[in-house]
C-alpha cells in the first residue's frame, strides 16, 4: 500500500488534502463494514465519519506495525462496538425494510431489484442474530474480502480463532436463513 504511505507522509507533512484522498479511498469499505454490523443507513454514516475523525486525530501516532488499512479497520470496529454498547442495538424489521439497495450493476428490472432488496433484508436480519465476534470476522472475510491474516491483526486474535469464528458465523447464518425458507442465497 505505497499509495497509503504516500498520503500519510503528505498528511503528516501538513497537507490536509492528503487525508481527504485516504477517506475517498476507504469510504465505501468502511461504510460496508459498519452497515454490515449495525444495518442502519444514517447511523452507519455517523459511525464511519466518527471512525475517520479518530483516524485523523490518531494518524500522528500510527506506528506502522501493521498496514494502514488494518489500523483503520480496527478503529472502525472499535467505534462500531462502542456504538453498539451504548445502544444495545437490534435491527428491527421496520428498520431493515428501510435499508437501501446497493447498485447492482444497472439492472432496471423492478422485480429483480425488489427480490435483491428482500434478500438483503433477510441476510441483514440473519446477520443481526449472529454474535458480534463472529459477525465481525465474517463481514471482514466475506464482504470485505480480507485474508485470515489481516482479520487476525484487526481483531487481535489468532488465525485459528478467526477461522473458527467465520465457520461458526456461517453455520449460524445458514441456520437463520433456513428459517426464511432456505432459498435466500
Amino acid at each position: 500500500m505505497k499509495e497509503d504511505a504516500f498520503y500519510i507522509e503528505q498528511f503528516l507533512g501538513g497537507e490536509e488534502k492528503a487525508f481527504e484522498a485516504i477517506v475517498r479511498k476507504y469510504q465505501n469499505r468502511v461504510l460496508n463494514i459498519v452497515f454490515s454490523l449495525i444495518g442502519k443507513d444514517r447511523e452507519s454514516e455517523d459511525i464511519a465519519q466518527e471512525a475517520f475523525l479518530k483516524a485523523y486525530r490518531g494518524l500522528k501516532g500510527f506506528r506502522r506495525r501493521c498496514s494502514f488499512s488494518t489500523w483503520l479497520y480496527r478503529i472502525v470496529l472499535n467505534t462500531t462496538y462502542d456504538f453498539l454498547r451504548k445502544r444495545r442495538d437490534v435491527v428491527t424489521e421496520e428498520e431493515a425494510l428501510g435499508q437501501s439497495v446497493d447498485a447492482r450493476g444497472g439492472h432496471n428490472d423492478v422485480l429483480f431489484v425488489l427480490l435483491m432488496k428482500e434478500r438483503d433484508v433477510l441476510i441483514q436480519k440473519a446477520l443481526g442474530k449472529v454474535p458480534l465476534a463472529y459477525r465481525s470476522a465474517v463481514v471482514l472475510k466475506d464482504i470485505e474480502g480480507l485474508s485470515y491474516a489481516e482479520i487476525s491483526k484487526i481483531l487481535s486474535c489468532r488465525i485459528g480463532t478467526v477461522e473458527s469464528r467465520i465457520y461458526r458465523a456461517r453455520q449460524l447464518l445458514k441456520k437463520e436463513l433456513m428459517k426464511f425458507g432456505g432459498d435466500v442465497i
